[in-house]
């Protein structure tokens, strides 16, 4: 029997088929059947086919936080206001990106010539990343050491030195209470920088296969421009999570308790399966087949005894056999202590 798909499954196939991820026009191949119908989509070989996970498919569909765009929103504005007051500029942050990966697929976009700075977020466990891309990185130095904002800064083509680090390590740490004031709408945070690096080889941040979102800003001072990316590890905002589904509660208490209500009330009018067992005895199939009109089965049972009342297959009370109105009845006699 063929596998079938789960809801989450259906979920994320959906989410793939919108972002253009799956062909919807498979075109005939000339070399041979592959998959039903002998059909695969135009341009693809057995050779260059790769698996896919529905489960593990990327993008922002792969992990979500509720509101998480406002956080964002309100530490770009904040920022914005902050680089302008530190650099007297023209200074803007925009949310320019939001997507969900691995952490591994994150280094391998990197190029290895900006800056890393390593946060510590309380109370979020693992932290987060403020990553300056090389093109701002060098700007930022260029301004801070007197340089014109205006004129194209050349990007050398090397790593940033210990001096230079140091320099935008100042702009980064100046990014924390801003951060800190994106999250007080959900949690309130202390963040604080602890180290920054240039070199990929020295970021042990989380497991390379550990899932993070993402958030790129496009930053421009005057006629400068460049990109800074807010990294956060799932398991750092799973707890903000969970936070936003417990005070979803209420609202959804007050739900289900009106379902709760029109349940009961539609439950008086449901025809249910009643019926009394006097005992129950265990033959073999050799005495079963055996059996002639007039055989007496012994049920080992008191005649006095009180019947099991079941109601749809789970007994419920106990009962005494007797007649009423030339018909058999039963009378209960109590119930069944956690009956059914």
């Amino acid at each position: 029997m063929e596998k079938l798909l789960s809801k989450d499954e259906i979920a994320e196939l959906l989410s793939a088929i919108r972002g253009g991820e799956v062909d919807l026009d498979p075109a005939p191949s000339a070399s041979g059947a592959a998959g039903a119908g002998g059909r695969r989509p135009a341009g693809v070989t057995a050779a260059s086919a790769q698996a896919c996970s529905l489960i593990g498919a990327e993008g922002p569909e792969g992990w979500k936080l509720a509101n998480f765009d406002l956080i964002l929103d309100s530490f770009a504005r904040n920022f914005a206001i902050s680089l302008s007051n530190r650099f007297q500029r023209s200074a803007n942050v925009k949310l320019d990106a939001l997507e969900s990966s691995s952490f591994e697929q994150l280094l391998q976009k990197l190029s290895g010539r900006g800056s890393i700075g390593i946060l510590q977020v309380e109370p979020l466990n693992g932290g987060a990343l403020i990553i300056v891309d090389e093109q701002l990185s060098f700007s930022l130095v260029e301004i801070v050491l007197g340089g014109s904002s205006i004129t194209e800064v050349i990007i050398p083509e090397r790593s940033m030195s210990a001096i230079e680090l140091n320099v935008v390590s100042e702009i980064i740490e100046s990014a924390c209470p801003e951060l800190d004031k994106g999250f007080q709408q959900m949690e309130k945070t202390n963040s604080s920088l602890v180290d920054i690096v240039g070199n990929l080889r020295l970021l042990n941040f989380v497991a390379l296969e550990a899932g993070v979102v993402t958030a790129q800003f496009r930053v421009t001072i005057d006629s400068l421009e460049g990109n800074i990316s807010l990294v956060f590890p799932h398991s750092a905002l799973d707890p903000l999570q969970k936070k936003q589904q417990q005070k979803a509660i209420p609202a959804s208490a007050l739900q289900n308790s009106k379902w709760q209500k029109t349940v009961c009330a539609e439950l008086g009018h449901m025809d249910v399966e009643l019926e009394a067992m006097l005992a129950s005895i265990s033959l073999r199939v050799r005495d079963i087949l055996n059996f002639k009109v007039g055989d007496v089965i012994d049920l080992n049972c008191n005649p006095d005894a009180p019947l099991q009342v079941k109601v749809e297959g789970r007994a419920k009370f106990y009962g005494m056999a007797g007649v009423q109105g030339r018909k058999k009845a039963i009378r209960i006699m109590g119930r069944i202590p956690n009956g059914g």
